[in-house]
């Protein structure tokens, strides 16, 4: 049969964050029982182009069966496909995997409406489901689906998966464009506002392993079972073969956990080194299986960036989320990753069960003391499927199980408006805690700047600079075009631009430094200008209304900028949960929907997502400020 394979878009510009391996996978194994496969990686294509990509590969192509793999974050995304789909080839099977089938199946299945759902690891399950497709054989058969019975979904039980990874083909990545996953990338490193690095460029992912041993209660492993791994000499051999059809030489390990043994990395280190194979590559462990011997095999075999899971600096919270750590394991681990000038990606959780403010500041002091200002904070969600999600049922936290997924469909809004607090704090406690530490992130990363050795303007929004690491004085040029979203070399005038700063990774020593927006020369130029219209104004003894009262970004930002709090008339905002709130000095505020209190007024629009909401309802509602100074106007 011809199978088409779709892996939904998970940002909204064509991009090369997330390739899909487990679809890959499939399709190598059911072409070895002559399927015709079709790729339809949707995160490669640029957004006007994705329903006509869709379209052409179903009417040209005629698949008799369609499959869609996707996480529970992509609940909505993969509603609107099987929508589209059910228009144009109503009576086309489709199935849906992926870790969205492998939690709430019965709530997957009612909503989203799709005539199969494989759980778990897919490759024999699917291929059975083909089977009794094709022939016409009862669904109820297959161990480990979905499937219609009348009108009720049922579930067939746990279906067979593979025992050997080793038994698999190699995933079939070239159907679901891999060269253009590559292309995407950047070729002069990898740029982004939380980890720049030069000394590296494009980046092939590879999978050495499936699921966890670990049962971290803010995970879960979407039905991958027991914990395996291919053969090292299996994975380096698929390296080999990606060197040679590629040209690659980095290499990102995809697995939630690459080794729970010391004896496993090293094996990987001493095959490298054996064929001389002279790659990067990337990886994540446990703090708790290192030595400094291994760590040093490490580096010298090409990686030097790990990923940890650190979550926390307090015990209490770390025994809660069933880490099988303490601080005492993570600061013994970073001391010798450290010693073999290696850097540290990692990560504290805010807002466990057990979290209260004692937790916090033990975390805080332990962030403090052990240097770990690139180490971010951010807040714990209840993913469906893992033990806090549960937690978060019983308590009736999380009334609605539907409209609970569809809002971490948008995590930045999950984040900004829907977050569940599960911790010991108050609601009021909770969001004031989890304000400051968003702002922490930023007011850490300028603990350890980078020395700005020269730099120059190349065009109106890139800069060329060189940079030095104020621990080890290793210098690098970087070609930065900023802000880094941009647009035909323009930047989107969307969020908080040009306010973010870059953290850069030494390649010599591993330790991140710190950029600052205004350090960048074309850079300056804006922050000059602001500063110079607000200044222009107050000499004349204009006073002023500010918006909004800054909560992300507020402290680094009005470093960088200076408006004289006696200066400010009033602060508005339009989020309810900043009413009351001080930013200088003034109670905020609330703006609703009249904006007359802004007539004659001078308005200062600080960086904002809903800029233009203000510009556009002052318009329609015929207000006029005597002046407007708008941050993001600056960047058209």
């Amino acid at each position: 049969m011809r199978i088409l394979l779709i892996s939904p878009n998970y940002y909204h510009e064509a991009n090369a964050s997330y390739f899909p391996i487990g679809l890959a996978c499939i399709s190598a194994y059911i072409k070895n029982y002559g399927h015709d496969v079709i790729g339809l990686n949707l995160n490669h294509i640029v957004p006007d182009k994705r329903i006509a990509a869709l379209h052409n590969a179903i009417l040209d192509k005629r698949p008799d069966v369609i499959g869609i793999s996707g996480l529970t974050v992509a609940f909505e995304k993969i509603e609107q496909l099987i929508q589209f789909i059910r228009k144009i080839s109503p009576t086309s099977p489709i199935v849906v995997g992926g870790g969205i089938a492998a939690v709430e199946g019965e709530l997957m299945m009612r909503t989203l409406r799709p005539d199969y759902a494989v759980v778990g690891e897919g490759e024999i399950i699917f291929s059975q489901l083909l089977d009794a497709i094709e022939n016409q054989k009862n669904p109820a058969t297959v161990k480990g689906i979905w499937y219609w019975h009348n009108s009720d979904p049922v579930y067939t039980g746990e279906g067979e998966f593979p025992k050997r990874l080793d038994d698999l083909p190699f995933p079939d990545i070239e159907t679901f464009g891999m060269r253009e996953h590559l292309r995407l990338q950047n070729n002069e490193g990898q740029i982004s506002y939380h980890l720049t690095r030069l000394d590296t460029s494009r980046t092939l992912p590879i999978s050495a392993s499936r699921s966890c041993p670990f049962h971290c209660t803010f995970c879960h492993h979407a039905g991958m079972r027991e914990y395996k791994a291919h053969s090292i000499v299996r994975l380096v051999d698929q390296i080999k073969q990606y060197i040679e059809l590629y040209g690659i030489y980095n290499f990102f390990i995809y697995d939630e956990l690459f080794s729970a043994k010391k004896k496993r990395v090293r094996e990987f280190c001493n095959l490298l080194k054996k064929y001389n194979l002279n790659i990067k590559w990337f990886c994540q462990l446990r703090m708790d299986q290192l030595d400094l011997e291994t760590l040093l095999m490490i580096k010298e075999s090409g990686c030097n960036y790990i990923s940890f899971g650190i979550e926390s600096g307090s015990n209490t919270v770390l025994n809660s989320m069933r880490k099988r750590i303490t601080t005492d394991t993570i600061k013994n681990a970073v001391a010798m990753v450290r010693e073999a000038k290696i850097g540290i990606q990692g990560n504290f959780l805010y807002g466990d069960p057990a979290e209260d403010e004692t937790t916090i500041r033990e975390s805080i002091k332990f962030q403090e003391e052990n240097e770990l200002f690139y180490c971010d904070w951010s807040a714990v969600i209840p993913y469906a499927g893992t033990q806090i999600f549960h937690y978060a049922l019983d308590k009736g936290l999380i009334p609605d199980k539907e409209a609970f997924i569809r809002s971490l469909c948008n995590t930045s809004k999950y984040l900004y408006k829907d977050k569940i607090n599960l911790s010991k704090l108050s609601d009021d406690q909770y969001q004031e805690w989890y304000i400051y530490l968003r702002e922490l992130n930023d007011l850490n990363h300028r603990k350890r700047c980078a020395q700005i050795v020269h730099g120059e303007i190349v065009s109106k929004w890139s800069s060329k600079i060189t940079i030095r690491c104020p621990v080890c004085s290793k210098e690098q040029v970087l070609h930065l075009h900023y802000p880094l979203e941009q647009k035909n070399n323009k930047p989107i005038l969307k969020g908080a631009i040009g306010v973010q700063g870059i953290n850069v990774l030494c390649p010599d020593c591993g330790r991140k430094m710190h950029i600052k927006a205004n350090s960048i020369p074309h850079m300056a130029i804006v922050y000059n200008k602001f500063q110079n219209k607000i200044d222009r104004v107050t000499r004349h003894g204009h006073r002023l209304s500010v918006l909004p009262s800054l909560d992300r970004f507020a402290s680094t930002f009005m470093e960088d900028i200076n408006i004289n709090p006696d200066l400010v008339e009033a602060v508005y905002d339009t989020r309810q949960f900043r009413k009351g709130s001080l930013f200088l000095n003034k109670a905020t505020k609330i703006l609703e929907t009249d904006f007359s209190a802004l007539e004659g007024k001078t308005v200062v629009l600080l960086p904002w997502v809903e800029y233009e909401t203000i510009l556009s309802g002052l318009c329609e509602q015929h207000v006029s400020p005597q002046q407007i100074i708008c941050w993001n106007t600056l960047f058209r």
